[in-house]
């Protein structure tokens, strides 16, 4: 994570940015419904590649996305995990550390709504 960043003032910039709710991707489309966007990566709106060349053709469009919206700035990486305790282990084997090894935690969302502890989760965002 960049030298002039902690994780608090990361949180503090996106609470101040984004009060209405957590960065929590699957939230975005109800909660910031004005500025909620989707993207297809693929002819006729196909979801996941399937294949190395849809792959490279997914590649070349979100770089062309990131390249128009983000050109000559600075940004940052969010990846993901989650755990049925905050400070647990991953609740299922994930590469975010392997594809983002320099990501720091800086949000930790709990959804402890139901009565079994075994069912909560907690999602935790790092970034660099």
């Amino acid at each position: 994570m960049s030298s002039d960043f902690t994780p608090e003032m990361l949180a503090g910039l996106w609470q101040k940015q984004r009060p209405s709710g957590p960065p929590i991707a699957h939230t975005f489309r109800s909660t910031y419904c004005d500025r909620w966007v989707r993207f297809h990566s693929l002819p006729e709106s196909k979801r996941y590649p399937e294949s190395e060349d849809e792959y490279a053709v997914v590649l070349d469009r979100y770089n062309t996305v990131l390249d128009e919206l983000f050109a000559g700035t600075d940004v940052f990486v969010v990846t993901m995990d989650w755990s049925h305790t905050p400070t647990g282990p991953a609740g299922y084997p994930s590469p975010r550390q392997t594809l983002h090894p320099d990501g720091i935690r800086w949000w930790t969302e709990s959804d402890q709504d139901g009565p079994d502890p075994e069912f909560h989760a907690h999602t935790r965002l790092y970034a660099d």
